[in-house]
Order: C-alpha cells, then structure tokens, then sequence
C-alpha cells in the first residue's frame, strides 16, 4: 500500500487528481512500467505541472524515491569530491558519491533541464545510457554502477538543448494549454485544496493512485511475457527512416514503448497500434524532417485495423482492474513541438527553383523600387555561438577573456592558479587538496587544520554573453531582382526566434540609392522585426561604403554600451559598390572608400562573415577583397536563397 508521508516531509500531489494531460501521463506510466524506455522529457510553459507530474509519478513506484538535480550543481557533487573525512583521518585518497551514484536504483529529477551546462547534461545522459559512471579526478580514477529513471523537465522559451542530448531521451512530450474555463476552474480548486489540507486531498485520490500503482506493478512483471514479431520491428525501423532518425536509440525506444502499452493493455504481442501511438513520443525531437504524409499501416485483418474504441481518461483507468481490456490510440500530430513546426521540404524546393530562374535574368542597376515580403515558410537551425559567447576568466587561454580581476560567472570548477593569481579562491577545492596531509601537517603546526600555498584553487569561471549580429545587406536593384531580400527577412526573423532564447540581439542595415539606412534597430522582439522587415524597398545603387559606415557605428554604440557583448557583422552584397558617401564618381576611388571602411571595423575587432552574392559568368570577385579587409570569413553563396544563408551562418559561428 501507499503509506502516509511522514509529517516532516513535503506531501506530494496525487497522480489521480492531475486534471487533463492525459498523453503525458500515459507516457509517464509507460516508462515506470518500461525504464528501458531511456528516461522522459516532458515540456511545457511555466506553471504547466511538469514538476508536479514527475514528483506525481514519484509516488506510483515505491520504494524508489526521487532525487532532485539543483540547476547550479557542480561536477564534484554529481559525480563525487573527495571524501574529506576519510583522507583526515588516514591520508587516503577516496571519493564520496555523488548525486549519480546515489540515484542508483531511484528516479532522479532534472527541473529546467537546458539552464543546466552542456558538461553536466552528458554526465547525466551518458550514465543513464551505459548505466556506469566513470570518474578520474582527485588523483582518483574509477568505475562505478548507477541505473536509474530519468525524468525531465523544461520550457523551451527557456533555451533549447542540442539534439544529441534530446537523442538519449526515449520519450518526449509536451503538456497542452488548458484553454477551457471550466477545466481551468477546477484546476485551481484542487490546487487550492491541496494547499489547505494536503493529506486530506491525497486521502481523498489514494484509491486510484494504489490502483495506478498496482497496475504499473503488474505490467512490469508481465513485461518479459510481451512478444515483438519481426513484421513490427520492421514497421518501426520504416517509421524512423521516414521520420530522418538517425541514430538507432529512437528504434530502440519505439520497440520497448510498444511494449510497456502492450503491457499495460494487457496484451502479449505488440500491434501495429502501439507503434503508431509510441511514435508520437519517441520521434518529434529526433526528427530531422517532416514525413511527406501519413501512411497507414496495417497489421491484421482488415477488420481489426478498422476498429476504433472510445478512449478512456486515465480516471477511469484507475477505477478499472489492474489489466484492462486491449484499447488502440490514434496517433495525434502535436502541434506545440518544435520538431512539428518544420516547413513543406516541396515547398522549399519549388520556391528555390523560381529563384535560379530569377537569377538567369539580367536586370540593370535603376531598377525599379519594389517591396518584398519575408519568406515565412523558412526554419533554420540554431545559430550556434556557443564557442564565442562563453568567456572564460582568470588567465583560461580563450581569445574572449575578460579582465583577470573579475570574478563574474558561474563558477564550473576550479583550477591550479596561475603565477601571482590566487585570488578567487575555490574553498572546497583547496580543502580538498590539504585533506591528505593534515595527519602530518597538524602535528607540526598544532593547527586544526593547515593548508599550504600549494594546496590553494582557483574557481574557473564562465560567463555566457549575448551576440549583437547586425545584417549588413545590399538592397539595391540586382537583390530584388533575385529576390534575395526575401530570403534575407526570412532568416532574420527565423534567427530572432533562437536569438530571444540565447539573449542574443538582432539588427539590419540596407544600403540603397544614396545611403544607408537602420532599417531594423537592434532588438530581441520578434514583433518588432516582423513589421519593420515588411517594407523595405528595394532597387537603385550600392553605397556599400555608407552601409559598412552606419554598421560600424551601431556595433560600435552596443558595444560601448556592454562591453561584455559579442559583436557580429554579416554583409549580404555582391561587392559591386557604385555609389560614394562623399561625392566620388570614380568606381576605383568608390572602391576604395569601401577598403577603407573595412580596415576601420577591423581594426575595432568586429567579427564579420562576408556572404558573396555576386553571380552571371564576368565575376569581379569585390566580395572576396572587402572579406580580406575586414579580415572575416568569406562564402559564396551558390544558391542565393534562405538555405544558402542559413548553412554560411550557421557553419561561421560553429
């Protein structure tokens, strides 16, 4: 039975009385079944219930019990620090465990999954995968066993994770917004009843959580019995591929969900539903593309495959036995996760067509004024700056360093001070590098405890800093003739959206006729941006010297304005500048004055990425020249589009 919590502990909200989501629980209930599963990520906004879920689930698989990963945990306390009290005491060196170790055989839980550091993650991941820690530090090197269940949580608004992370989780899902006003008053009566008398409310749900609880019990033991025949396991293998998976971890969770929902439906043999119903757990975050269109599989008789039951509530699973009759889902399309948000791939490609048949065209330079719209069909991966937006302090080697004596930034460990440096002291560190020696040191000092220079740590420090990335673009008659102003919009738009996660800033700059105008200023609102990037005309000359003179400006103010940010040009042009800022009428002496500017943002250490336009079959090859100015990376694009955009970008700032 589920036994009373104990007066000093904090009660935990009944499963039972979870009002609505029931895909999530569903999911829950079929990894405590299935832990082979590998671990439950559940997304959703703030005040959602992703945390009262999980610690929900907590209660439905005694006498397991839930630890908990603070988002500042450090390496030592997950993986484990030297055990201070052993060395003390006979100047062995020993590691106690950490929080990994400790969840051996329980459920551990990570709240705001993707605040956590990347390092941290795959620890995390990597022993939930091999079911091993693997630790050399201290002077210490070992091996040591921890299986447990990984439960997960995040809001995505928060920041995303990188995809080989998301890969290591079986299950994703997304809670839904609870638009109804009824359901919404009813959640905030529970809520309030809980809070008045929380064990009133949990005695008021134990019947249907103990019959939760038994039934998770039961499917687990019936788990082994659950035969997969080979036609399943091909059906599988086929989902993933059209899904783009690629890894075999997304086969390996479709086959063991479909056998949890088996299980708990009281069936022997996996069908054809199950696997259709699992994928909606296992795929949206590994896929790499939209499936073209449904298919329907079939498994059976016609007669089978065609037969629908009503659903039923997870209520009134727990009124039924512990092993209901057989029931088939529907797989639903989640429309709240990213992985569903992809554009048409046909789409994409048709529009690409229409602009290489633009690009044959030749167009003169007075082109008419026209105004393009954005491409807001275009999706692009996160702009990866992750490399360039971690400073790390104190003498750490990397070209962004800040000033040694600031001691700013989340500390991620410590390390051996440099000459002359030892401030910042990391106090658990040095304790630790002394605790072997005090048996000798405290006898000869007739200290307490005694540390020596030698013994003292630094903290190492990093301290993540937003981007400032300012579009320089060419707005003149040969861009709108190949529509690359569209492609251009579309791309700011779609890097404001991960911007606004990585508090990253975004502005634009076009250059057309006689000047250079801020068209975008710099921002994080995604609003903003998409009326200011809603009529912008295009056509007429390139001052492109005017345009690389408003951009240094503006990265030059941000810059005075935090110094901490990471200034980022990108300049869309096909070098070919005909018009002066100050009145020159020679095209050699126009050029130059661009040269000129080039060698001013150099010289302020301005990053910048130069994205060649220039097409037909005479090339001047000005854009390659104004990138060796500028001393920035150089690309051509062959295919003046989104995705010739988003790949120079996204492969730039890797």
């Amino acid at each position: 039975m589920i036994t009373e919590e104990r007066k000093s502990a904090a009660p935990v909200y009944p499963f039972s009385a979870i009002l609505g989501q029931e895909k999530a629980k569903r999911a829950v209930l079929l990894y405590l079944v299935n832990p082979a599963i590998g671990g439950i990520l559940v997304n959703g906004h703030p005040g959602s219930g992703k945390s009262v879920l999980l610690h929900a689930a907590s209660s439905l698989v005694k006498p397991r019990r839930i630890l908990s990963v603070p988002v500042n945990v450090t390496a030592d306390r997950l993986l484990g620090a030297l055990d201070l009290a052993a060395a003390m005491k006979s100047g062995k060196l020993a590691l106690a465990p950490g929080l990994l170790e400790e969840a051996d055989g329980q459920l551990l839980l990570v709240d705001h999954m993707n605040l956590l550091s990347e390092a941290i993650l795959k620890e995390i991941v990597s022993t939930l995968s091999t079911g091993s820690i693997s630790v050399q530090r201290e002077g210490i090197s070992m091996v040591r066993s921890s299986r447990f269940m990984l439960l997960a949580a995040m809001d995505p608004n928060e920041g995303r994770v990188s995809p080989p992370l998301l890969d290591h989780f079986g299950y994703c899902v997304t809670l839904d917004d609870i638009h109804d006003s009824i359901a919404r008053a009813e959640i905030i009566q529970r809520n309030l009843q809980f809070e008045h008398d929380p064990f009133a409310f949990r005695n008021r749900y134990r019947p249907q959580d103990e019959t939760l609880r038994l039934r998770v019990e039961a499917s687990a033991q019936a788990l082994p019995q659950v035969q997969v025949s080979a036609d399943m396991i091909q059906l599988s293998a086929s989902i993933a591929r059209e899904a783009g998976i690629s890894s075999s971890r997304g086969d390996l969770s479709l086959i063991e969900g479909a056998k949890a929902a088996a299980a708990w439906d009281g069936r022997s043999a996996v069908t054809a539903a199950d696997i259709r119903e699992i994928a909606e757990f296992v795929l949206p975050h590994r896929m790499t593309h939209v499936m073209e269109k449904p298919r329907a599989y079939s498994s059976g008789s016609p007669e089978q495959n065609n037969s629908k039951q009503p659903e039923h509530s997870l209520e009134d699973h727990a009124r039924s036995s512990p092993m209901p009759p057989q029931k088939s889902h529907e797989p639903k399309r989640n429309p709240h996760h990213p992985g569903n948000a992809s554009s048409d791939k046909q789409d994409v490609a048709s529009r690409t067509v229409e602009q290489h048949a633009d690009d044959r065209q030749h167009v003169s330079e007075g082109l008419e004024e026209r105004v393009l719209l954005p491409d807001e069909t275009f999706t692009m991966k996160p702009l990866q700056l992750e490399g360039k937006r971690k400073i790390e302090h104190e003498g750490s080697g990397k070209r962004n360093k800040s000033r040694a004596n600031q001691k700013k930034g989340r500390a991620m460990g410590y390390m051996y001070p440099g000459r002359n440096l030892r401030t910042d002291v990391a106090l658990d560190a040095t304790i630790r590098a002394a605790a072997p020696y005090q048996a000798i040191r405290t006898k000869k000092d007739e200290v307490a405890f005694a540390i020596e220079l030698d013994d003292l740590r630094q903290k190492k420090r990093e301290n993540r800093v937003g981007a400032t990335l300012l579009f320089v673009v060419d707005a003149s008659g040969s861009m709108a003739a190949r529509k690359r102003m569209t492609a251009v919009k579309g791309a700011i738009l779609s890097l404001l959206q991960d911007a606004y996660e990585k508090r990253d800033r975004i502005g634009m700059i076009a250059f057309r006729n006689n000047e250079a105008e801020l068209i975008l200023p710099v921002t994080r609102s995604i609003e903003a941006a998409s009326k200011q990037l809603r009529s912008i005309p295009t056509g007429g000359k390139t001052p492109l010297a005017d345009g690389l003179a408003q951009a240094y400006k503006v990265l030059h103010s941000e810059k005075r304005r935090n110094n901490d940010t990471l200034p980022v040009m990108i300049i869309v042009t096909d070098g070919r500048a005909n018009e002066s800022s100050i009145g020159l009428t020679v095209y050699a002496d126009i050029w130059n004055e661009c040269l000129e500017a080039a060698k001013l943002i150099r010289a302020a250490g301005i990053r910048s990425l130069v994205l060649d336009t220039e097409q037909g079959f005479v090339k001047l090859g000005r854009s390659r020249e104004l990138a060796d100015a500028l001393g920035a990376e150089y690309r051509l694009l062959d295919r003046v589009d989104v995705e010739g955009i988003a790949r120079a970008v996204r492969t730039t700032m890797k």
